[in-house]
């Protein structure tokens, strides 16, 4: 009885010490993540086209108001010859879904006062970004933006 309740006690215990590992990995991933995207941002309002190249994965796709762009190599050129005049921008309710132990999809809404080639972007977007873990580093592989249904409704009556 009692090698048996000891037993029972170590696997209960393996067990709470396998999920705490497992959130704490979970923590550290969105905190990387979600710095990753925060600095694509800050790049985006200060034009600087070195942190799109360090972090993003070659074969990006780019989804918002101003088109589709299939590569690194073309959202960097874009980023150049349509450069984009970024006042602010701010971020709210961030989630990070796993997807396997190397993809994460994060979401999140996003506030911006911004216009490109002379066109105001959209004031609220609802976001998501694909990573993947390459080499060991965090990479985005996809990025998409939209209205939120809300603004989209208002702006239309």
């Amino acid at each position: 009885m009692k090698k048996s309740r000891g037993l029972a006690s170590g696997l209960v215990l393996c067990l709470c010490f396998v999920f705490a590992n497992s959130l704490f990995a979970q923590d550290d991933v969105k905190s990387t993540v979600t710095s990753i995207e925060e600095s694509l941002w800050e790049a985006w309002k200060n034009k600087d086209t070195s942190v799109f190249e360090k972090n993003l994965t070659e074969n990006a796709v780019n989804i918002t108001s101003q088109g589709v762009s299939f590569g690194r190599e073309q959202y960097v050129k874009e980023l150049t010859a349509h450069p984009c005049e970024v006042r602010n921008f701010s971020f709210s309710e961030w989630q990070v879904h796993p997807i396997s132990s190397d993809t994460v999809l994060v979401t999140y809404k996003a506030k911006q006062d911004a216009t490109c080639e002379g066109t105001k972007v959209p004031a609220e977007v609802v976001a998501s970004a694909v990573y993947v873990k390459k080499d060991g580093k965090w990479l985005a592989a996809s990025y998409h933006e939209s209205q939120p249904r809300d603004a989209a409704i208002l702006k239309a009556e």
